[in-house]
């Protein structure tokens, strides 16, 4: 536990002091501030109006946005976890101390997933309050998306670690990240054209789908927990043998 916080104490400095944090927590805020008030959700099967349009107390639109947002955001985070280290060569430092590889890992994942929370906490608290000043907004579903969005957020951090760890360049790390995560979110646009046994398997295969038919909506289901909760174990681990491969061959 003690070289688990080191490394998240570490990681977490090297994103307060990266210019990549800011930019993300400022484009984050001002774009979901931005289609909430003005855009909705114009596609799919649920089309949601903006706050202005619509004129409900309701944070739907939101969270609806959150998996799309989270498809870049994660990457952008995660991408130098693992990629920068190999490229500049501080992971052969890093592997040759006395720290279990599993240390390491979730110390990054820790590092990335608090500061992804953070962010949402900082877009979303903000924008309920002024929801809740203009009509009875229902902060019960607030808590409950905002949940569902932390489960979230924990798998595509998952994901961005692990392409981290595939790769030396950070663009490459992003953008096969963002590809994988922006692929699973899409399969929602799939799920009622494919014949009823791929639909089942596409609704199973997509965190974001398992988001918003729950968490997103307010409502607490543990069949999705446990779903998002052995993605992401099995996402770290996987992580965990490809570092762990890597150090026993240094």
């Amino acid at each position: 536990m003690r070289a688990t916080l080191a490394i998240l104490r570490r990681e977490l400095g090297g994103y307060l002091d990266s210019a990549v944090f800011w930019v993300a927590l400022f484009l984050f805020v001002s774009l979901l501030h931005a289609v909430f008030f003005f855009i909705g959700i114009p596609v799919g099967e649920v089309r949601l109006p903006s706050f202005w349009a619509g004129r409900v107390a309701s944070m739907d639109s939101a969270f609806a946005w959150l998996p799309l947002f989270y498809s870049l955001l994660a990457p952008a985070l995660t991408m130098g976890s693992w990629a920068s280290e190999r490229r500049s060569g501080t992971d052969e430092i890093l592997l040759t101390q006395p720290l279990r590889t599993r240390d390491a890992v979730l110390g990054k994942f820790l590092a990335a997933w608090v500061l992804l929370v953070f962010l949402t906490a900082v877009a979303v608290g903000p924008l309920a309050w002024v929801v809740s000043q203009l009509g009875p907004l229902d902060w019960g579903t607030v808590w409950g998306g905002l949940f569902g969005a932390t489960m979230l957020a924990a798998v595509c951090v998952s994901v961005g670690l692990l392409t981290s760890s595939l790769v030396r360049e950070d663009l490459v790390a992003f953008l096969l990240a963002s590809v994988v995560l922006i692929g699973l979110w899409s399969l929602g646009f799939l799920v009622r054209l494919l014949p009823a046994p791929l639909a089942e398997a596409a609704w199973y295969a997509s965190p974001a789908l398992h988001f918003l038919e729950s968490g997103a909506r307010g409502v607490f289901d543990a069949r999705d927990v446990v779903y998002h909760g052995l993605f992401l174990f099995a996402a770290l681990i996987l992580n965990t043998l490809l570092v762990g491969a890597r150090r026993w061959r240094s």
